[in-house]
């Protein structure tokens, strides 16, 4: 598989767009004269572009879903002064993908790679609690992992939807963290720990080979259920005191606060309160940051966010 062409460089007068794309949004509805169309949104790293299939609509339908990579024969041309595809036929590519070639589809963190990757490194080589520090030294020897937490979105469809995501949602959150302690105090070596694992289990939940989607393991335990036991894996291999353990874990179950977010447990002290609300912090702030990027009503004003039961204001820059 080879892309050959990216959303920014298509244009009204080339004959045909014969490409790969990811599908973020898909809807089928009915003309004036009861004719049946569907409307696809596709992305890669470049942008978005609107697509429309007229014909075979029943049966191409069946052959791809929403985050699914596909391959489109299309042809382009221009409505209401932006470019749209008009779909002659698209399928789903079923083969697994390498990292690299994921890097074509899907936009990646505005911060470096190398600098987000430094500072993780930097957090966890700077932990005064011995104990900590040898946890993430048993985790950083997890290749694999690691990769995976430094690669993954945070999320498929909320905040942070990009390569890198989750290691720049966690990283910022032990960012604000270091200022929130002077204020409101906490063990800070906690809390850090905290901000770093409280979303492990998203490197099981979420598949990015085949575009970002859930896993059956990730649908059927969640990535809370999943960071526990992923923390249990490492707490086998090292000599962690069962408070501290005991902390770590809670913080994981008790990060989205409460039990309609998600969480069995509320959290139930200093360290655990403070990592849930930079979570719920962080993680909404860019969900609308994100928002604005690709759905702005007009110049002041966005969509309604479905999520967040509301549109949002964008303050003018004087």
């Amino acid at each position: 598989m080879n892309k050959k062409i990216f959303i920014k460089d298509i244009t009204e007068d080339q004959a045909a767009i014969n490409d790969y794309f990811v599908v973020v949004k898909k809807g089928t509805y009915t003309t004036k004269t009861n004719s049946k169309y569907m409307s696809v949104s596709l992305r890669d790293k470049s942008g978005i572009i609107e697509a429309k299939i007229w014909e075979r609509v029943d049966e191409l339908n069946g052959l791809f879903e929403k985050n699914d990579i596909v391959f489109v024969k299309s042809r382009p041309r221009l409505y209401q002064e932006k470019i749209q595809l008009n779909v002659t036929d698209m399928r789903k590519v079923d083969e697994e993908l390498p990292f690299e070639m994921i890097r074509a589809f899907f936009p990646a963190s505005e911060v470096s790679e190398d600098a987000l990757r430094e500072e993780y490194f930097r957090i966890t080589a700077e932990f005064k609690n011995p104990s900590i520090a040898t946890l993430f030294a048993a985790l950083n020897e997890k290749k694999e992992m690691l990769e995976k937490f430094f690669f993954y979105p945070a999320s498929i469809g909320v905040h942070h939807i990009y390569i890198g995501g989750l290691l720049e949602h966690s990283l910022s959150m032990a960012r604000i963290a270091r200022q929130a302690v002077q204020v409101v105090g906490g063990n800070l070596d906690i809390i850090l720990a905290g901000c770093l694992l409280h979303d492990i289990g998203k490197i099981e939940e979420i598949d990015v080979k085949r575009g970002f989607k859930y896993t059956d393991r990730g649908r059927l335990l969640g990535h809370i259920a999943l960071g526990v036991t992923i923390l249990d894996g490492l707490l086998r291999e090292v000599s962690v005191p069962a408070h501290i353990a005991d902390a770590l874990s809670h913080i994981i179950v008790s990060h989205h606060g409460v039990e309609e977010w998600g969480s069995p447990k509320k959290p139930m002290f200093i360290e655990a309160l403070v990592v849930h609300y930079l979570d719920n912090l962080d993680a909404k702030v860019m969900g609308v940051k994100e928002h604005m990027k690709e759905n702005m009503e007009d110049e002041r004003w966005t969509e309604y966010h479905r999520l967040y039961e509301s549109r949002f204001y964008k303050i003018p820059e004087e």
